[in-house]
């Protein structure tokens, strides 16, 4: 029987050299990017966990069908004077605001007297704030100090048994706008992916984007 040789061939020097500058280059710059890639996706689950907040409100709040109960409705508060969360508050049955309503329901607004309303809420991890509560029909919005009067708050609120939000605008409950913004930041910004914002308009629409609710 004839047997063929086989020839056995490894790696040069060179070549392995070669080999291990490409692992050890694509290693550098994966560890690189990995601190702004966690910074990224933490701003992320921000902005989800916070979009989630107001359709969690708009659920329980237009599902209250019944007389008995001491809450009338569910909402969001955002404020600028507290840049580190955002509220769900469960909206206490309004005498006031219950008049001529077929069920009893709050005032719509998140109050913390005579009864704290506070029902949860979404604390940001250090470094991560909300920065801008803005209103109207849609990019870009008047934000903060470009509203007259300045925007402080805006509250977004589910009256039973309603799932369209009423979106009022420090705390003024005799007007809703048509769209408020909530904009996000990590301590990152303003580069690419550490901005980013929350929307939510009079038509029930809820949407998270990819950057800011203006142009500053």
């Amino acid at each position: 029987m004839k047997h063929t040789p086989y020839a056995y061939r490894g790696f040069t020097l060179i070549e392995l050299s070669i080999s291990m500058a490409i692992i050890g280059l694509l290693t550098t710059l994966l560890l690189v990017r990995y601190p702004d890639t966690a910074v990224r996706m933490t701003l992320v689950n921000h902005v989800q966990s916070t979009a989630l907040l107001v359709r969690e409100a708009q659920v329980r709040g237009s599902a209250i069908d019944t007389n008995l109960g001491a809450f009338g409705g569910y909402g969001v508060y955002a404020s600028l004077a507290f840049p580190g969360q955002v509220t769900l508050f469960a909206d206490t049955v309004d005498q006031a605001a219950s008049v001529n309503r077929e069920l009893p329901v709050g005032n719509g607004l998140f109050d913390s007297s005579p009864f704290n309303e506070t029902s949860s809420v979404v604390r940001f991890s250090k470094g991560f704030s909300l920065k801008k509560v803005c209103t109207g029909t849609g990019y870009p919005f008047t934000c903060n100090q470009a509203g007259d009067p300045d925007i402080d708050s805006v509250t977004i609120s589910f009256t039973r048994p309603n799932p369209l939000p009423s979106l009022y605008v420090n705390g003024n409950s005799a007007v809703s706008v048509p769209g408020v913004c909530l904009e996000l930041r990590s301590y990152r910004a303003p580069l690419i992916g550490h901005i980013r914002s929350v929307q939510v308009f009079h038509s029930g629409i809820i949407r998270t984007v990819i950057g800011g609710c203006d142009a500053s």
